[in-house]
């Protein structure tokens, strides 16, 4: 009896221990493929970040490719405008030109005014000669015969007058009526003058409005490192060129790690906070804002794709921090700000060598946008057309 009670109890120890066994198996399953999950997760989400960057990066690439040619296409309007203005002085020597030869003609018909009074004149002296002829009529058959002859000479003399008048009327006739056609060209081609200077005028006054549009365009980011300086005073050094602040990842975070020191985050907020302020706040500066980016860098140690990720989480992190100040500016951080991760891609060298210490930073930096310039260089080159 014993011994049956004890083998009851052996086979119960085993049966136990093989469901616990089982259940141990069962749970390390589920934790691996758990694992597995995460891991392809990630992965997706590594190469759906990596596919926007490649698009932002593209896009930025055609957006400079645009304003390339815009800046093409208001060349060759400066090319037109030059010769615009040498056909108004070609047209302004054809005028004077003309108003010569208008002169000459005015002198012809003075001319030919002259030569008919002349004519009106000798053909009133025959009369005079052929009345005096009438009275003598009496004389003698030879002197009739002479008047005869004086008479036909005359009545030639006066037919040659009329046909000479004729033709002085014509060609009176013919150079008013030039006269009228070449003053009618004249008025012509000056309107047409009037207008090629007016529309010559109109696309200068557009070219100047659109210059100093594109020139305040880099009057506002003089303005905003200006405000930054001001701002930041001597806490931290600014690009003078792009307004970006860099951070050494050292004071920020330990080796390896991505979460921020709590030691460092009273001075990352100092820092930022005045730097976020002057882009924001500002309506002026702000409407001028394209986005403001957070980018996370490190040096060379290490795996490309290892650094990626430690260098994307310092992002987020600052990121996160900088989301913790106030929940209710949130929704103009989101419109603005991103955070993105750059692994080593952006090495910082000394004397030809890598400065590991350097390299691994975070960097703010902003970009302003273009869109309105290039609305203004679109519209002054839809009018030209």
């Amino acid at each position: 009896m014993r011994q049956l009670h004890s083998k009851s109890s052996d086979q119960t120890f085993w049966v136990s221990y093989a469901d616990l066994m089982a259940g141990l198996l069962f749970v390390f399953i589920l934790l691996i493929g758990a694992i597995i999950i995460k891991y392809v997760y990630a992965q997706s989400d590594l190469s759906a970040i990596k596919t926007d960057l490649d698009a932002q990066k593209k896009a930025l690439v055609m957006s400079e490719e645009e304003l390339a040619q815009k800046k093409r296409d208001v060349a060759r309007i400066s090319d037109k405008l030059i010769a615009s203005e040498q056909k108004t002085l070609e047209l302004t020597t054809l005028q004077a030109r003309l108003q010569e030869e208008l002169s000459k003609l005015k002198s012809d018909v003075i001319l030919s005014e002259e030569s008919l009074l002349a004519a009106r004149a000798l053909l009133a002296e025959k009369g005079k000669a052929l009345e005096e002829n009438d009275a003598k009529l009496e004389l003698s058959a030879k002197e009739i015969e002479s008047l005869k002859r004086l008479l036909l000479e005359v009545e030639n003399e006066r037919d040659e007058s009329k046909g000479a008048l004729m033709v002085t009327q014509n060609e009176l006739s013919n150079t008013s009526n030039t006269l009228k056609l070449k003053q009618g060209e004249l008025a012509l081609l000056s309107q047409k003058l009037l207008d090629t200077s007016t529309a010559h005028q109109r696309l200068v006054e557009d070219l100047n409005i659109t210059k100093v549009r594109i020139k305040n365009l880099t009057g506002i980011r003089i303005k905003v490192v200006q405000e930054l300086k001001s701002k930041l005073g001597q806490k931290i050094n600014i690009d003078p060129n792009s307004g970006a602040i860099r951070l050494p990842s050292g004071i920020l975070f330990d080796v390896g790690s991505y979460e921020l020191k709590p030691e460092a985050k009273k001075q990352l907020k100092e820092t930022l906070q005045p730097y976020l302020e002057v882009l924001l706040n500002d309506a002026d500066i702000r409407d001028n804002i394209d986005h403001i980016m957070i980018e996370g860098h490190t040096d060379s140690d290490g795996s490309y794709m290892n650094n990626l990720d430690l260098s994307q989480k310092r992002a987020y992190a600052v990121m996160a921090f900088i989301y913790s100040w106030d929940e209710s500016k949130n929704a103009l951080l989101q419109r603005y700000i991103s955070a993105i991760g750059r692994s080593y891609s952006d090495r910082i060298f000394k004397n030809g060598l890598e400065d590991k210490n350097a390299s691994r930073r975070i960097e703010i930096k902003f970009s302003l946008s273009n869109k309105k310039a290039i609305q203004e260089i679109e519209t002054f080159l839809e009018r030209k057309e």
